[in-house]
């Protein structure tokens, strides 16, 4: 077909600080199979040599663009997608890489499918000195491969049904491996009150309103090493007040946040419908309980209290702690810990 009878499609690169791997990543962007893209790569404010990598490259196809003040992750993100001149967006992020022939198997699933949201399956690239907590964390996340086992359409019924004994992890995978058109994607699909589970969250906001297809071929290499935003995100310095509240938020609060948005957010309906409230409730508590156990009670206790959730999240159950209390617990919520993989 003649490339000029295909649709444009937009690699959105978000870089900040990003020397080490932005190379490799705008070789795997350019080296795609289908040929009418545009690569969009929006700049942070690196104060390494990202930009200087980026702009030795000669590629037409490539637009370089320099935010005049540091966004944070979401923001560049979101004025990536807003740069982009194709309503089709592939997400790139970057360390990490695609395969040749990504853009073109994804793009034909969504036209020859008449969706507007495409994930593919992915696999990891463990970089020399990430410490084995890392790795078994990624390793023990639910294979979305394993979950959406065919390549096909579903409905928003039917990925509730999939997904909901795996809710509280996320079991759809990171930007990378999505494709979407942006006439249907709104900046809040972004929502600003999460940190480390906002791709998981943005993700849900899609494919929990409308159907999608699944590619199940690794179309993606997600890189993991110690310098990512992840890796960096699960990191806690006890001494610091605000980093350590920030560390709370993104490690505990942000779950009990899902919580609490699948008992009442709409968007959650068809996953409510399948999880009893008294499931919910029990993993609420559990992370409260655990947040306390391993950070302490006073500690943690005043940072849920001037939450905004502190309604919701303090309860007859959870307004004191003591460790003959949480040893108890742990029994009894043995199951519901095993039954959502929490």
């Amino acid at each position: 077909m003649d490339i000029n009878k295909k649709p444009l499609v937009s690699i959105c690169i978000p870089t900040y600080n990003g020397e080490k791997y932005i190379e490799e990543t705008i070789k795997s962007a350019l080296n795609q199979s289908y040929k009418n893209i545009e690569i969009i790569i929006t700049d942070d404010c690196s104060k390494d040599k990202t930009l200087d990598i980026c702009n030795s490259f000669k590629d037409k196809r490539i637009k370089i663009f320099k935010n005049s003040k540091n966004l944070g992750l979401v923001g560049n993100w979101k004025e990536c997608v807003n740069k982009a001149s194709s309503k089709w967006i592939k997400f790139l992020f970057q360390d990490d890489l695609i395969e040749p022939n990504c853009v073109e198997i994804m793009i034909d699933a969504a036209l020859s499918n008449n969706v507007n949201f495409i994930m593919c399956d992915r696999e990891y690239i463990f970089e020399e000195g990430v410490d084995d907590h890392a790795i078994r964390f990624y390793s023990n996340l639910p294979k979305t491969g394993n979950l959406f086992n065919k390549d096909t359409k579903y409905t928003p019924e039917e990925t509730s049904k999939i997904i909901a004994p795996y809710i509280f992890k996320n079991c759809l995978g990171e930007p990378p491996t999505i494709l979407m058109n942006k006439d249907f994607y709104k900046e809040n699909d972004f929502p600003n009150n999460y940190f480390q589970l906002i791709d998981y969250i943005f993700a849900l906001n899609k494919i929990l309103k409308d159907e999608f297809v699944f590619v199940s071929k690794k179309l993606l290499k997600f890189r993991v090493h110690n310098d990512s935003t992840s890796k960096k995100n699960n990191t806690v310095d006890p001494k610091n007040p605000d980093a350590f509240n920030k560390f709370l938020y993104i490690k505990y609060y942000e779950k009990i946040q899902l919580c609490h948005e699948i008992l009442y957010n709409p968007l959650f309906k068809t996953i409510k419908a399948l999880i009893p409230s008294k499931d919910i409730e029990m993993i609420k508590r559990w992370i409260v309980m655990k947040s306390y156990r391993e950070y302490g009670f006073e500690n943690v206790f005043s940072f849920y209290k001037n939450s905004k959730l502190s309604n919701y999240i303090i309860d007859n159950f959870t307004s004191d702690y003591s460790l003959l209390k949480y040893r108890i617990f742990k029994v009894v919520n043995k199951k519901y810990r095993k039954k959502y993989k929490v």
